[in-house]
Parts: C-alpha cells; sequence; structure tokens
C-alpha cells in the first residue's frame, strides 16, 4: 500500500505518525491557567529538537470538538510548562489524564493525582516523577491549522535523589507509547486493561 501523503487527511497523518516512530516517552505535561487551575496531559508526539539549549518539542492537536487543548491556551497564556517523564507506577494517572475535560477542570482535582511544587516559578509535577524539565515558551509552529508544535526551553531539571548520579548515566524506566500500546519496561499494556 502507498499512500500519498499530499491528498492524505491530517487524522490519516498522525496515525501513521503515531504508530511508525515508536517506541518514545510521553511527555506529562503540567500546565498552570491564568486563574491557577492545574491541567496535567500526556503526549506523545514529543521529542528533543536541541541540547545546547535544551529544546523539547510537543505537536498538540485540538480537541474532539476542534477547540484548542487545554495544555496549549495555558502555555501561549502563561509562557510556561513542566514536562514529566512518567513510569509505570503512574501509568493509571496518565493515562486517566487523557480524559477531555471542561478548561477550568483540573485532571489532578478529577482523578486525586497528588502534585509537588518542585520550583516555585513553574507548574507542579505529579508526585513520584522521577525526572522533569521546568520549561519556557520557545517558539510555536504553526505548520498546518490542525495541529500546533510547541517548542519549549528547559530551563532547569529535576532529578529525584533516588535516581540522581554525579556522571549522570541514570537509568529511567519511562512509559513509551509504542503504536496503540504503553510500554513500561519491557512489557506491552492496553490502555483500555487500565
Amino acid at each position: 500500500m502507498q499512500i500519498d501523503l499530499n491528498t492524505s487527511s491530517p487524522l490519516m497523518q498522525y496515525k501513521i505518525l503515531s504508530n511508525a516512530l515508536t517506541p518514545r516517552p510521553i511527555a506529562w505535561i503540567s500546565t498552570t491557567s491564568p486563574q491557577g487551575v492545574i491541567n496535567l496531559a500526556p503526549f506523545s508526539f514529543f521529542g528533543p529538537i536541541s541540547s545546547d539549549p535544551i529544546i523539547l518539542s510537543v505537536c498538540l492537536t485540538p480537541k474532539s470538538d476542534g477547540t484548542p487543548k487545554d495544555t496549549l491556551k495555558n502555555i501561549l497564556e502563561t509562557k510556561k510548562a513542566t514536562i514529566c517523564m512518567c513510569d509505570e507506577k503512574n501509568l493509571k494517572a496518565l493515562h486517566q489524564t487523557s480524559a477531555e475535560l471542561e478548561y477550568e477542570k483540573s485532571e489532578a482535582i478529577a482523578f486525586q493525582i497528588e502534585l509537588a511544587l518542585i520550583e516555585a516559578n513553574y507548574p507542579p509535577i505529579a508526585q513520584g516523577s522521577l525526572l522533569a524539565f521546568m520549561c519556557e515558551l520557545y517558539d510555536v509552529l504553526e505548520i498546518s491549522q490542525s495541529s500546533k508544535t510547541i517548542l519549549l526551553e528547559a530551563k532547569k531539571c529535576f532529578i529525584d535523589d533516588t535516581i540522581y548520579r554525579p556522571d549522570l548515566n541514570f537509568t529511567l524506566k519511562n512509559i513509551g507509547r509504542n503504536g496503540k500500546y504503553y510500554q513500561p519496561a519491557s512489557t506491552l499494556l492496553d490502555p483500555k486493561s487500565l
């Protein structure tokens, strides 16, 4: 089967990339609305594009009703986000936060996810996250009308003392996206089983 990407829909292109470029870690992004509501949402279209400075890219598609995702609204308003890396112990909570809630409703409150404030000037992390990047908005790429790519510059990095090593040769067992499945460590979990 050959697919002409010039005539395929944005959804088809998303599905091809989502299932082809795997495994990849999930960015569990914490943002704060101007009113102080904490939004926590997972994004699998995520990756590094520069190490000096550290620039991370996140592709955000609209909600199912076509409106911008809360994460995008908050980043554009506050210019800040915290990206948590998620391991198996937080998998259920990560999956719950993929639900589309009303803008002024916090996933952390709705799903009873404990948060920890690591750095006062940035949104909190999900409790138990072993590594997080506190980021500021670097740029927004408006490549198409159906999605936006946010570039975030990591300004601070939190590494939990249980994995930190002075030589920085630490090991994370991040949840990754592998097609329609999440992959913790060496197993595959169907998100429908959560």
